[in-house]
């Protein structure tokens, strides 16, 4: 029973993860191919994601506990290769800890106006705000966990009453389209949409470096992600027309904006809004004690007490004073280099450390995943995702 437990909270925390508000914007992109090839290639995107995600498991099994990106990237790519890594994960994750914090704080604050509070200044908010995260993963995973878990069945609800009021809309001519030239194009946003590598060390250590049960919640975690945006996506191409599709993405606004224009019913934003608020949070949750992991590994420190408290204000102080200061560069900036980051770190480094410590330092493997040619297929992957990311912003 207690693995059961484990897989079933390690899969809702990778699940957590990924699956962020950004998952509402997934359609508006995938419309312009069709349902049939939109299947097609989230469905490619999760078996990469997910082998990749394997594959940074068994890096992370050759290590001792507590070990993160940084050991792992000095002990096999040398001191090169773990700057280069370590740098782009410090900004790509800081900036995401900027974005969560803009979008978050705001309908934090809606939630808060609804529950009765009164009128709190922009800065408490912010500071509030980063204040109850602060407490949360200070407190350690096991915190992390139960609070994870009652976010996930606010998100899971918020979730089904999108299906249960467009469900009986579906139109199966609508869901006929097919585009399959355009395919590539929604590679990155659905490639960053499956992201959850960065919890993978501090998950490993908390399972005390359990195997199979890392390997099952992988499996599931993602396999749980494909679900919700399969049918996500199922629900929102086939009920909503494409003029309007396109509408809302002229106009910058989610899918949910459409949705509110098909059925008449004002309160899906605000169903809208409870759904991205759960998505945020458990994004940020996951991105947060990730961090928190990272920085202890780099600066030799543990992981408890106040070492953990300190490591905590690392993790929050820097994005919290900036998007207080200005949070556009920042947003500016992931838009730019999020893609490569996504495609280096979750793509690339784990094909990579994977192939030095297979057969440089020709170390046993307890994923057993593939040999050579696996690899370099989905090294080659990585790097189309790159490319076509790099293709995407010339064509802004």
């Amino acid at each position: 029973m207690t693995n059961v437990r484990q897989i079933l909270s390690g899969s809702l925390l990778i699940a957590g993860c990924a699956i962020g508000a950004g998952m509402l914007g997934i359609p508006l992109i995938t419309q312009a191919v069709g349902f049939l090839p939109a299947m097609v290639i989230t469905s490619a995107v999760w078996l990469f994601m997910m082998l990749t995600g394997l594959l940074f498991l068994e890096a992370t099994l050759w290590m001792p506990a507590h070990a993160n990106v940084l050991s792992m990237t000095e002990r096999f790519l040398g001191k090169k290769g773990k700057i280069f890594s370590g740098a782009l994960f410090l900004f790509l994750y800081y900036c995401l800890m900027v974005a969560y914090f803009s979008a978050g704080t705001p309908l934090f604050s809606s939630f808060l106006t609804l529950g009765g509070v009164a009128h709190i200044p922009e800065f408490m908010l912010h500071f509030l705000y980063g204040g109850l995260f602060f407490l949360i993963v200070g407190a350690g995973l096991k915190w992390i966990d139960r609070v994870n878990y009652l976010l996930m069945v606010g998100l899971i609800a918020s979730y089904v009453g999108f299906l249960a009021v467009g469900a009986p809309g579906v139109e199966t001519k609508q869901l006929m389209g097919q585009n399959w030239g355009g395919v590539l194009w929604a590679t990155p946003i659905l490639f960053s949409a499956f992201g959850f590598h960065n919890v993978i060390p501090s998950l490993t250590t908390h399972f005390q470096s359990k195997g199979k049960v890392m390997r099952l919640s992988i499996f599931w975690g993602t396999l749980l992600t494909l679900i919700v945006y399969a049918l996500w996506q199922w629900l929102i191409l086939g009920s909503v027309p494409d003029d309007l599709l396109q509408e809302s993405l002229q106009k910058g606004e989610p899918v949910t904006s459409a949705l509110v224009r098909l059925t008449g019913h004002q309160w899906i934003m605000s169903l809208g809004g409870a759904f991205s608020f759960f998505a945020i949070v458990t994004s940020m949750l996951g991105v947060s004690f990730s961090l928190v992991d990272f920085l202890g590994d780099g600066l030799k420190m543990k992981r408890e007490g106040r070492d953990r408290w300190i490591l905590c204000a690392a993790t929050f102080l820097p994005p919290l004073f900036i998007n207080m200061w200005n949070p556009s560069l920042f947003l500016l900036a992931i838009g730019i280099a999020g893609g490569f980051g996504e495609a280096f770190l979750n793509g690339i480094l784990p094909v990579w450390l994977v192939w030095k410590g297979r057969y440089s330092h020709h170390l046993p493997s307890e994923v057993s995943l593939g040999g050579k040619m696996l690899l370099l297929i989905l090294l080659a992957a990585g790097l189309l995702v790159m490319c076509t990311e790099l293709l995407a912003l010339m064509r802004r």
